[in-house]
């Protein structure tokens, strides 16, 4: 995947979002396009035009699962998986010219107004994976607290018991997510970062709880089948997601209704 970084002008802090992103995305490597000569202790891969810069993230390609390249030119052209831009500071004078036209290529924007919301619902059609997702955003978090953009905001967690005892969480539902989408318990596990064996267990034992099959493994051996998504598991995914989803929305409008209704007087 290749996420390319630009923004507004000098001193946003579009090199170190970039090195922040390495840190969190597995197998990943950093590249940057700019002019003058690379200083010592500056990133190994600079480059002074894009079309080195090309050349050196398709030789990367079959060998990292992500690259992050800081380039406004590419960006400008729409080459990129995901294409973040950063936004001025508050007393930001030497914008770029075409910061507008960066704005509107960009699949995220981060800046003082930017929403963790929005983030989410554009990565989740990049990254099936949750847990890097949320470590993505804790990154672009940090890079809008650096531009000035502080935010207090509400948070919630929603699974379902049975009897008082867990029986549905987000974990699983990302783990019948990645079986609907690769065709195996091994890939989904895998994504989520987990052995199959764990894998394995969290859904016989949501099963048992909830009286409900999840999966349709098929014969293969251990870790070898093919699995999909049984009607149940399918149905009590889609509920959760949505719930979710709302009670989160639902959260967020009343947190800020309460802020306003119990706001001290000026």
């Amino acid at each position: 995947m290749l996420w390319v970084i630009c923004g507004a002008g000098r001193g946003v802090g579009k090199t170190h979002l970039a090195q922040r992103l390495c840190e969190v995305l597995p197998n990943s490597v950093y590249a940057k396009c700019g002019h003058g000569q690379r200083q010592p202790g500056k990133p190994a891969n600079f480059f002074n035009n894009d079309e080195d810069l090309a050349v050196f993230i398709q030789q990367c390609a079959g060998t990292y699962d992500h690259i992050v390249a800081e380039s406004n030119g590419r960006a400008r052209r729409g080459e990129g998986d995901v294409i973040i831009f950063v936004e001025g500071t508050h007393c930001q004078t030497d914008v770029r010219s075409d910061a507008d036209l960066l704005r509107t290529r960009a699949h995220l924007r981060v800046g003082a107004s930017a929403s963790a919301r929005d983030w989410r619902r554009v990565l989740r059609r990049k990254l099936p994976n949750g847990d890097l997702r949320e470590a993505v955003c804790e990154v672009l978090t940090e890079q809008k607290h650096y531009l000035g953009g502080w935010e207090l905001a509400a948070r919630t967690k929603v699974w379902l018991e049975v009897d008082g005892m867990h029986a549905f969480g987000s974990g699983l539902a990302q783990l019948l997510e990645g079986v609907a989408r690769t065709g195996t318990l091994q890939e989904a596990a895998q994504a989520a970062h987990i052995s199959y064996r764990h894998a394995w267990d969290m859904i016989k034992r949501a099963e048992k709880r909830l009286g409900k099959e999840l999966i349709l493994p098929q014969r293969g051996g251990l870790g070898g089948g093919r699995s999909t998504l049984a009607a149940d598991g399918q149905h009590l995914l889609e509920v959760f997601k949505r719930l979710n989803r709302e009670v989160a929305e639902f959260a967020e409008s009343r947190f800020v209704a309460c802020q306003q209704e119990e706001s001290p007087d000026e």
